[in-house]
């Protein structure tokens, strides 16, 4: 019959088509073969908006590249391990802090210092450019945004002055991962409160961390920067003559030699940079200055101390935190 003859190529579509159906539900379902789905992930296109304008990011990132100073470290935290990094003060990679995150990957390095070679990214094929602890100016944003989308400093905020939460909220939610990222800053921000509530003598204390000018004075850094952001949270606020000299548009103060005395504080910290801390004895001015005869004064090395508290994010301010809380607490015991 012609019904019977024609039943087996019918049942075979049948079949095909109940396969076919099955594959779709699975390749939406989330599974384990499609990572960019995972539960609890933030859903592409992502918008985020800078001080440039604004960055639509269509899919989740594959190939990041991280030219912000510090942008490696949330970037990281986040389990992103970036193509390509830019790192702070010739370091030969993320700081100690984030070394092992890396998994053994071997990131491109740019040079810490001079332009960014555009050219130099493109090779690398980036489908997300991190540059907010950078300085970004309008033409360099139009060239690495025709490279790939970049993110650049958010507004309200100078170059290089970010704070970590903001940063690191950002990434998260352009690599997906808002969620982490969120959890990312309350747990670096509750590690804070806890040793601000362990040292009772920081609330109220004045104090700076400064580094010194080559060319002679000091270079206080204010709140707008990680240095001194790291002290005000714990407590620790500039003194009253520093504040009055802060107009919020860069991250430091350039204090000539004859305002040393704005830094008369009730601790300092000082980042040796190649044993240039030795310039403090001879200074009159310095000595001068009671934090300094009382001997209040901590002395930070370069690497790796004094770049953990520069780079100031949810990776390093626990190693900053373990490092120099015992250090203030010594020198403001008595205040």
């Amino acid at each position: 019959m012609p019904h019977s003859a024609h039943s087996p190529r019918r049942a075979a579509a049948l079949l095909c088509a109940l396969v076919s159906l099955l594959l779709v539900a699975s390749c939406g379902s989330g599974s384990t073969d499609q990572p960019q789905q995972q539960p609890g992930d933030g859903a592409f296109p992502v918008t985020i908006e800078h001080s440039h304008g604004t960055t639509v990011i269509p899919e989740r990132p594959q190939r990041v590249v991280a030219l912000g100073y510090t942008d490696v470290d949330p970037l990281l935290a986040l389990d992103v391990v970036p193509v390509a990094i830019r790192p702070w003060s010739d370091m030969p990679g993320p700081g100690p802090w984030a070394q092992d995150r890396l998994r053994g990957a071997k990131p491109h390095l740019f040079p810490t210092q001079g332009d960014i070679d555009v050219e130099e990214v493109a090779a690398l094929e980036p489908d997300l450019i991190v540059a907010v602890n950078a300085a970004v100016d309008d033409a360099l944003y139009e060239r690495l945004s025709a490279v790939a989308p970049t993110l650049v400093r958010p507004h309200g905020y100078p170059d290089f002055g970010t704070p970590w939460q903001e940063t690191t909220r950002m990434i998260g939610k352009a690599v997906g991962e808002p969620q982490r990222a969120e959890q990312l800053i309350a747990d670096t921000q509750a590690r804070i409160d806890q040793a601000a509530a362990q040292h009772p003598e920081f609330a109220g204390a004045t104090g700076a961390v400064v580094l010194l000018n080559p060319q002679g004075g000091y270079w206080p850094y204010t709140r707008d920067d990680a240095r001194g952001r790291f002290l005000a949270e714990l407590g620790i606020q500039l003194p009253p003559a520093a504040q009055a000299l802060d107009d919020g548009r860069s991250f430091y103060l350039d204090l000539s030699p004859e305002k040393t005395s704005v830094l008369e504080s009730d601790v300092l910290v000082v980042i040796d940079q190649g044993g240039d801390s030795r310039r403090l004895a001879e200074d009159p001015l310095f000595q001068r200055l009671r934090v300094a005869r009382r001997g209040d004064v901590v002395v930070l090395p370069l690497r790796d101390a004094g770049l953990a508290l520069a780079h100031g994010t949810v990776l390093s301010i626990p190693y900053s935190l373990d490092t120099l809380v015992p250090l203030l607490a010594e020198k403001l015991a008595d205040r």
